[in-house]
């Protein structure tokens, strides 16, 4: 809320102009909500159409303002969860794994946007992941040490021109883009990992530059990126760090209602009406002559990933208040690290990318909100399918830390305690299956998963 001098009397408006960030959205078409004027007060102008970096907000705004374009705004977030987990470990009577329990937070953030001058805004939030998660083999619990995910500044030059440089979230994914706090389900999806397997990023972020723009009335958006990526080692002639960077691409179009924000999607809660489609590309390449096998060639890494997306009010009018609603999303990728191997698992060919091998990925999910009830039903399927490129022995024990296929299916629901999805409990039910286990191991297991989220912004 502005912050008005003593004994001057005017209107207050609630600016929808805010960097959201990862993991703090909440699902409603941004709002204006001015004080009612004194008759005399002259008519205020309309709202800007500028697409502004807004996410849209159920409920008040809470701005601290200290000019008409000098603002700030803080929020938290705390998922605890409690889970229990499957081991994949066959006992000695050839029983299946038992089940280890762990309470930790998920996400417990803390952040905050804002505007220095007309056009100039910024993002930061802080990130302890997975603090007092118990280590799988000693047990010892994760420190809760805070992190920097999002940290940029962003310049409006236009309408079709916005550029932004830091640690930005990349837009690699339509399910990676949308909020943490209005997931359909409890989390992302793991297939939305795959893309950041080779350990070169920060939970889906990176630093770098990004232009971003809008189109016939905000119902086109596109990104384009230049991120560090992966960095090649030095060699005798060269420092480390001479390939070119890492090139990520966005192209988005709502034929209903638009979405102007950072991060979009998830549950909208009846507030707004979307339809839409994302085509996503990521691409890197290395240099010959440095590692790894220097003087070897290195098939680049690319991926590509496309999805439909809907969030539709059952009354059929998008309403401020919220509504029922139900919504959908079906996503697919191609990726390819470029690593090659002979028949027998020798490595052939060096890949940009190692640790994402060649594969197919595939996700759909889909809600139910019941605004009256104030509850949410949930249900997903995830693959991620290893190329048959691949002979059978090295995909059912690839190299450490290159993920294997899976499946995942998980269904369950939400309450909603407070509105404006201020505060939910959820449970979640998970069966996992590594679908190229060989008859000597598991093929599967289950996870149960309670949740309660706390947010403010």
């Amino acid at each position: 809320m502005g912050i008005v001098p003593l004994g001057r009397k005017r209107s207050i408006h609630h600016a929808a102009a805010i960097l959201f960030i990862c993991g703090a959205a909440s699902a409603a078409s941004a709002q204006q909500t001015p004080e009612k004027p004194p008759e005399t007060a002259p008519a205020q102008p309309p709202p800007s159409t500028s697409p502004v970096p807004t996410f849209a907000v159920l409920g008040p705004s809470r701005e601290i303002k200290l000019a008409e374009n000098t603002w700030f705004r803080f929020g938290a977030q705390v998922q605890a969860w409690y889970r229990i987990a499957q081991d994949r470990i066959i006992q000695p009577d050839g029983s299946d794994g038992s089940y280890a329990m762990d309470f930790y937070c998920r996400r417990c953030r803390f952040f905050t946007t804002g505007s220095v001058f007309k056009g100039i805004f910024f993002n930061v939030l802080f990130e302890a992941s997975n603090a007092g998660r118990a280590d799988p083999t000693s047990g010892v619990k994760a420190p809760a040490t805070p992190s920097i995910l999002d940290a940029y500044g962003q310049v409006k030059f236009a309408d079709a021109f916005w550029l932004s440089g830091g640690s930005i979230l990349m837009p690699l994914t339509r399910n990676g883009l949308q909020p943490t706090t209005t997931y359909v389900s409890i989390d992302n999806a793991n297939v939305d990992t795959t893309p950041i397997l080779q350990g070169n990023s920060n939970v889906l972020r990176d630093l770098g530059f990004q232009a971003n723009g809008f189109f016939l009335e905000n119902h086109i958006e596109y990104r384009a990126g230049v991120f560090q990526g992966s960095r090649q080692a030095s060699t005798a002639t060269q420092t480390a760090s001479h390939n070119a960077p890492r090139f990520v691409a966005m192209v988005s179009a709502n034929l209903w209602d638009t979405e102007t924000g950072y991060v979009n999607g998830g549950h909208y809660f009846g507030a707004k009406r979307v339809l839409g489609v994302m085509a996503n590309f990521d691409y890197q390449a290395f240099r010959k002559n440095a590692p790894p096998a220097a003087g070897s060639d290195k098939n680049a890494y690319y991926g590509v990933s496309g999805a439909v997306f809907l969030n539709y009010p059952l009354s059929g009018t998008p309403s401020s208040k919220g509504g029922d609603e139900i919504v959908g999303l079906l996503q697919f990728g191609y990726y390819d690290g470029g690593l090659r191997v002979s028949p027998t698992g020798t490595v052939t060919t060096a890949g940009t990318y190692a640790a994402v091998l060649k594969q197919t990925n595939y996700l759909a999910e889909a809600g139910y909100y019941n605004h009256s009830a104030k509850i949410s039903v949930f249900g997903k399927f995830e693959k991620r399918k290893i190329s048959d490129d691949y002979p059978l022995a090295f995909r059912q024990a690839p190299p450490t830390g290159v993920s294997p296929s899976q499946t995942w299916i998980a269904f369950g629901l939400k309450y909603y305690v407070a509105p404006f999805n201020f505060m939910n409990f959820a449970l979640q039910y998970e069966r996992i299956k590594w679908d190229d286990a060989p008859g000597t191991q598991q093929g599967g297991t289950n996870n149960l998963t309670f949740q309660m989220q706390t947010l403010l912004y």
